[in-house]
């Protein structure tokens, strides 16, 4: 159903982007701009998008019904500037020089009641507020479908401020610390409780409104929800004592209603009836009567002409979006890593975990835990990596401050004492912990999810001191180097990188092997994230060890995955390469980079 919402503005010559909210302020929101700025590229120039309309609601369907409706508004407002004898256009329907109201909704009768309800709220705002009655007993904290500002020094007050035409006005004000005045907005509606939920979401639209930049000040079309500068309090209701439900009929109940206060509604069609209904609408005196007993269908004028729908170019609200706003993407881009994140999620409400005792496994199976680690015990090479003494290291404050991943590398080698001291402190084994009666499961310099280990760490060695080149596992248990491959130099393997030069100046490469079977069986889906998580932290365990030792490492995802794969010997399913680091002697003279 947004997918109608969003055609609705299209059509109209405009385009609908999401814009990023604080995380204090619960709600979604949806910007308006011109249809040149609707495909969410990425635009490393951080160009100014022009803000027409912002919309807040609970969700993205709810903003973007308000946004049709202001595309409808903006489109008028242009179309009474450029056009003389148009009866449709917004000078006839302007008697007092703004613009009708308008709504959006699934059916005509829902447009009608929303373009109504906008209409009398401006009337309302327009004809003063000094009191009203404060609504209490209401948590917005505890709605989940609702919207509201969390963590913030100020309130949100809701009040009831009478009647419009016989309608319900319900008002919200912000009160903010740090604002030169309150924010307010009055809507009208008559189920009070919507009335309150959206009095907040306008209100919540001019709190987003002032903390976007401005651009040139131009025309911009007037507030929808009205506006007002305070309201005293001079009683107090219950938010559970408002009425439960709405009313079952809901335009005949309003048309009742403006009928007894003398008014009628004049309703003119603005887009196609088979689509999002959109409407534009006006209150006109008439003689006061008393309601009917029987409501009588909503007349609907014809649609309007091709003319009358064609887009036109409206003014801007005076808005600059945020720059983060032109860092985005495509939504298919990336549905497969939501699809992935949604289904890795752990929840409460049913399990999506085996419940895993050790202490109840069979003791084959308790000793397998312990054994996260490959073997190449038949490699024709293999040297140990159990440096005698202890390295000279730079304190974690030095290494904190010199880290770059781009230090100028030496032409010198990397040597054996200095790799083993860098394999054993990252990814060695330095410790037990007792599993059971009949298992002490080894532990490592790095932390891993389950205590399972899941990354394994290969060697690609070009220039170390007393290690033949080639392609090494090492094996955390045994500290060992054992040879996989010697076939391929590390010039050859550089070519499938994303920085081909840069990986040419390495003196080895270290490389991330994911083996997601090894956590998946206990974390299913969140497995693969832990598996990622255990990469992530067994690089930065090696980045930061490289630099304690004066070497320089550099962290780098930009790689073929399939050559790497294939080298290491890997499937690319089962087990994966996720991440290289390479390493390198720091250049003379380039202590202090």
């Amino acid at each position: 159903m947004d997918d109608d919402m969003l055609r609705c503005v299209t059509e109209q010559g405009f385009a609908a982007r999401t814009l990023p909210l604080p995380l204090y302020v619960r709600a979604h929101a949806e910007v308006l701009v011109p249809a040149a700025d609707a495909g969410e590229r990425l635009d490393l120039r951080a160009a100014d998008v022009p803000l027409l309309d912002v919309a807040v609601a609970a969700d993205r369907r709810g903003a973007l019904r308000q946004l049709v409706e202001r595309a409808a508004v903006l489109r008028i407002i242009r179309s009474g500037r450029d056009s003389q004898d148009d009866p449709h256009d917004s000078r006839a329907d302007a008697r007092d020089g703004s613009p009708p109201a308008v709504g959006a909704g699934d059916s005509h009768d829902e447009a009608v009641a929303h373009a109504i309800y906008q209409e009398l709220a401006r009337r309302r705002a327009q004809s003063g507020i000094e009191k009203g009655t404060l609504i209490t007993g209401r948590d917005q904290a505890d709605a989940p479908e609702g919207v509201t500002l969390r963590g913030v020094d100020g309130r949100i007050d809701c009040y009831l401020l009478g009647e419009t035409a016989g309608v319900p006005a319900v008002g919200a004000v912000l009160r903010l610390d740090r604002l030169e005045r309150p924010l307010c907005a009055v809507v009208c509606d008559l189920w009070e409780r919507r009335g309150v939920e959206r009095a907040v979401q306008a209100l919540l639209r001019e709190f987003v409104v002032t903390t976007l930049p401005r651009r040139e000040a131009t025309d911009r079309a007037p507030f929808p929800y009205g506006d007002f500068h305070d309201v005293v309090a001079v009683g107090e209701t219950d938010f559970g004592t408002l009425g439960p439900l709405p009313p079952r009929d809901e335009t005949g109940e309003l048309r009742d209603r403006l009928r007894l206060h003398g008014h009628r509604a004049s309703v003119r069609v603005l887009g196609p009836a088979d689509r999002t209904a959109l409407v534009a609408c006006r209150l006109e005196p008439t003689a006061k009567a008393e309601p009917s007993t029987e409501s009588e269908p909503a007349k609907r004028p014809t649609t309007g002409t091709e003319d009358d729908w064609r887009p036109r170019d409206v003014a801007a609200l005076g808005l600059r979006a945020p720059r983060q706003l032109s860092l985005t993407y495509e939504r298919d881009d990336v549905r497969i890593g939501r699809v992935y994140h949604e289904n890795s999620k752990m929840r409460t409400a049913y399990g999506t975990l085996p419940v895993v005792d050790i202490a109840e496994m069979s003791p084959p199976a308790r000793r397998l835990l312990g054994q996260a680690y490959r073997d190449f015990g038949h490699a024709r090479r293999q040297y140990p990596m159990r440096p005698a003494g202890r390295p000279r290291l730079l304190t974690l404050d030095q290494v904190v401050r010199r880290r770059r991943s781009w230090a100028a590398m030496g032409d010198g080698e990397l040597t054996r004492a200095e790799l083993a001291h860098l394999l054993t402190l990252s990814y060695g084994t330095t410790g037990a912990a007792v599993a059971g009666q009949d298992l002490r499961l080894p532990l490592r310099a790095t932390p891993s999810a389950g205590g399972l280990y899941s990354s394994d760490l290969f060697v690609l060695v070009d220039r170390v001191s007393g290690v033949e080149p080639g392609l090494y596992y090492f094996h955390p248990g045994k500290r060992l180097l054992q040879l996989v491959d010697d076939e391929r130099t590390l010039a050859e393997v550089a070519e499938y990188t994303g920085y081909r030069e840069r990986a040419g100046e390495a003196a080895a490469m270290v490389v991330y092997v994911g083996a997601f079977r090894r956590n998946q069986w206990k974390y299913r889906e969140r497995g693969y994230r832990t598996v990622l998580l255990d990469c992530g932290h067994l690089a930065q365990s090696v980045v930061t060890t490289a630099t304690s030792l004066g070497l320089v490492a550099h962290p780098m995802i930009a790689f073929v995955d399939d050559y790497f794969n294939a080298y290491v010997g890997v499937d690319g399913v089962e087990d994966a390469v996720l991440y290289l680091t390479l390493l390198g002697p720091r250049r003379t003279g380039d202590e202090a980079a």
